[in-house]
């Protein structure tokens, strides 16, 4: 699969797949405790507007998450990653050990690198009312032929699987 370069970050073909504001809705009461929240992957920057929309303080910019996570000051992270590289993500993440939600594929669940690194974690599952679209290239979609969950961890919450 051929690489393309997304403000700051090179991933493979369809990694550019973003955030619409309908997804963002479903987990706004769960970002709620978080004064400063950081969105890494920018794409096109609207995820972070989106949130930002919403009343919340966001760290959204157009660099490297792996060379500047520890560049900022912030309570949470929260993304739709590039799903290409989501295990070097995982690694990463479990580094920085803050609270993060991440939509994802349903298979990360299956994933070993993820059940090694999180199997015995505070990680909760929020499940969609339904399958979940994307837009890409400003047009939102109605093609997703896969189901993404959102992954949390550390939120605190009482389950483990939570449906929306």
């Amino acid at each position: 699969m051929a690489s393309l370069t997304l403000r700051g970050n090179t991933f493979k073909k369809d990694d550019d797949y973003e955030t619409t504001e309908t997804m963002w809705k479903l987990i706004v009461t769960y970002l709620q405790p978080y004064d400063t929240i950081y969105e890494p992957f920018y794409c096109s920057g609207k995820s972070g507007e989106i949130i930002t929309s919403f009343g919340f303080n966001v760290i959204h910019k157009d660099e490297d998450f792996f060379l500047h996570y520890n560049d900022y000051e912030y309570d949470i992270i929260v993304s739709n990653p590039p799903f290409s590289i989501k295990k070097k993500i995982f690694d990463t993440l479990r580094e920085i050990d803050k609270p993060f939600i991440m939509i994802l594929p349903v298979s990360i669940m299956t994933k070993q690198f993820f059940r090694d690194k999180y199997k015995n974690e505070d990680i909760t599952f929020l499940i969609p009312p339904k399958r979940l679209q994307f837009s890409k290239k400003g047009n939102d979609l109605d093609r997703c032929w896969f189901d993404c969950v959102f992954v949390c961890y550390k939120l605190g919450l009482d389950k483990q699987i939570i449906f929306l």
